[in-house]
């Protein structure tokens, strides 16, 4: 059975992080051995909540891993510059193993054209540098812009722009960028790219937003990685499965800092794998 080292936090409240990969990865058949980067009462989108840094005891919890193997390693939040240090010396080490992991790196910086309020400059140019060790970045379009040093013009970018952004994080070092969110009108955008050319998922948009959608697609595709899916195929999967369950959970009228309702439907992300699989 294939293992992804999850490296993220954990909200006790609120549908993202390490709830959202847990159970996502479950169900894609991979098993989740997860790393805490921080606990948190609820996730950062409640105005009150309760944080618990784990930085001081990160380093230690991954060097026991150095003897482990793992199919995958999949980051999500990292909340401090020495979190990013001690996450690119686990990534190096398990890269020089005789079966290196697919790394897929969910660069949680911010949103909005605005960086969140626990990131630095310092650490930007740490995620710069963690990047270039990753087979896959999911970064939205506000980290894209902030990882290559591009203006920021808001969340309906043309094609043309896209393509040009989604080359700038390549050239950053990592082997594919999947840049998620791009608006036009009714539909949402993943956009992403390898050596292999451009890919490209349109999906209905709902018009209200809901915390914690780029986790579940970023969890999807890790989990799609490691069984072996192509990134086209992870990306459209990831795309498909997201764009449905938030509909869903638009018709339910979930409070948008609740996230996503996926528990109902992980059955319909099986199908959707199994489908992949039969093509």
């Amino acid at each position: 059975m294939p293992k992804i080292a999850c490296i993220n936090d954990i909200s006790g409240y609120g549908r993202c992080s390490l709830t959202t990969a847990i159970a996502v990865l479950s169900v894609l058949g991979v098993q989740p051995c997860p790393v805490p980067t921080a606990v948190l009462s609820k996730h950062t989108g409640f105005s009150e909540y309760v944080f618990t840094d784990l930085t001081d005891q990160l380093g230690a919890y991954l060097r026991d891993w150095n003897v482990l193997s793992f199919d995958g390693i999949y980051t999500g939040f990292l909340g401090s510059h020495d979190q990013i240090s001690v996450v690119e010396e686990f990534i190096c080490t398990h890269r020089r193993q005789e079966k290196p992991p697919t790394v897929i790196i969910d660069t949680v910086m911010g949103d909005a054209g605005a960086l969140y309020a626990t990131y630095t400059p310092q650490m930007c140019e740490a995620m710069r540098q963690l990047v270039r060790l990753a087979d896959v970045i999911t970064p939205n379009i506000t980290e894209a812009c902030f990882l290559t040093d591009t203006e920021y013009h808001g969340e309906s970018i043309s094609t043309a722009e896209a393509e040009m952004l989604v080359q700038k994080l390549l050239d950053l070092g990592c082997g594919a960028a999947v840049i998620t969110g791009i608006r036009r009108d009714e539909i949402l955008c993943n956009f992403g790219m390898n050596r292999d050319g451009l890919f490209f998922d349109a999906e209905q948009r709902t018009k209200r937003v809901f915390s914690g959608t780029g986790d579940l697609f970023a969890s999807v595709l890790s989990g799609c990685l490691v069984q072996g899916a192509p990134l086209p195929e992870s990306i459209q999967i990831a795309g498909e499965f997201t764009a449905y369950v938030t509909q869903r959970t638009l018709e339910q009228n979930t409070p948008p800092h609740e996230g996503v309702v996926f528990e109902p439907y992980l059955t319909e992300l099986c199908n959707l794998m199994l489908g992949g699989n039969e093509k």
